[in-house]
């Protein structure tokens, strides 16, 4: 097994591009593309959150609103689902360990350079109102160094 270090990716990293709008139907929120000189391994029980808000910084809570988390080639064809398809509420806490979403991969999941990992939400009665520049994600994993 290579050696690994803790990483910590999140929506402001300078790899990631963010769409302008939340949508109805299956939008990619947030895209880290791997760069060139980096490789991540992706586990079980790896954490992963997000946190939708309004324009006007209140949290977003809606029944329906649903997260997924994929990992695409550089071509773009989708090669591994990490997470979700998932209820928003299930992937929202960021401070307690204890309830924060880990990641049910039954095998590792190796991200080479300029592979994608696709942040993606769905909301079919209005998660197109929140503010993807007021919302953030984050996924802890592992670099291989």
């Amino acid at each position: 097994m290579p050696e690994r270090k803790k990483f910590t990716l999140t929506d402001s990293d300078p790899n990631v591009s963010e769409d302008s709008a939340f949508g109805t139907g299956w939008r990619d929120t947030w895209v880290f593309q791997c760069p060139d000189h980096m490789q991540l391994l992706i586990q079980a029980g790896d954490e992963f959150s997000l946190k939708a808000y309004d324009s006007a910084d209140v949290e977003y809570v809606a029944p329906d609103a649903r997260v997924e988390v994929l990992v695409r080639s550089a071509g773009g064809e989708v090669y591994e689902r990490i997470y979700g398809p998932d209820n928003y509420i299930c992937s929202k806490e960021f401070q307690d360990h204890k309830l924060t979403a880990k990641l049910n991969l039954d095998h590792p999941v190796l991200v080479k350079p300029r592979d994608k990992i696709v942040f993606r939400t769905s909301d079919s009665t209005g998660m197109d109102a929140a503010s993807v520049a007021n919302s953030y994600c984050r996924l802890v994993t592992s670099k291989i160094i």
